[in-house]
């Protein structure tokens, strides 16, 4: 009798298990499949941001692309890219550096130092089919979530160009 009743249990257990093992197999094809999707997205993406980056811009005849321009006039850099329709919209941020960025609002010796730490960058480039639409530039400037400066345009894209041909003539 006892034989009988070990026997009926380790015929429960090894059922339950053999399902538990079906179980287990399903999900991990579902995370496998998951993930596989998720690398596509993101491959995609950054495909976009890298070819956006490479932009070549020409002016004053100096060629450069958007990413020397960002890495050398901002720090801590990062890309946020999203496609709008037609439209491709580049979100670049990083953190302010003292290189002349809008010098043109005095800023004290205290609240440099503040934005050297602080202050966020954000400039918003719009492409349409693959081309710049410099009027719909968006650039801001932020010290801990306060906007202290809102500018928009081809003028304020072109700031950011001369910005950049001035620190190269530097170098």
């Amino acid at each position: 009798m006892r034989n009988s009743l070990t026997i009926c249990s380790l015929l429960f257990y090894t059922l339950l298990l053999a399902g538990c093992t079906q179980a287990i197999g399903d999900i991990k094809n579902a995370a496998a499949g998951i993930n596989s999707k998720a690398n596509e997205a993101a491959t995609s993406i950054s495909l976009d941001v890298h070819s956006v980056r490479a932009y070549e811009v020409q002016i004053d005849n100096q060629t450069f692309t958007m990413n020397d321009l960002f890495k050398s006039i901002l720090r801590d850099v990062q890309w946020h890219y999203e496609k709008k329709g037609e439209q491709n919209e580049l979100k670049i941020t990083g953190t302010w550096k003292d290189n002349g960025l809008f010098a043109e609002y005095n800023f004290d010796e205290f609240m440099k130092k503040q934005l050297r730490e602080n202050g966020l960058i954000e400039v918003t480039l719009s492409f349409d089919d693959g081309v710049l639409n410099e009027e719909k530039t968006v650039i801001s400037m932020y010290l801990l979530q306060e906007k202290l400066v809102a500018q928009q345009g081809k003028d304020a894209l072109h700031a950011l160009y001369q910005l950049y041909l001035t620190e190269q003539s530097q170098v």
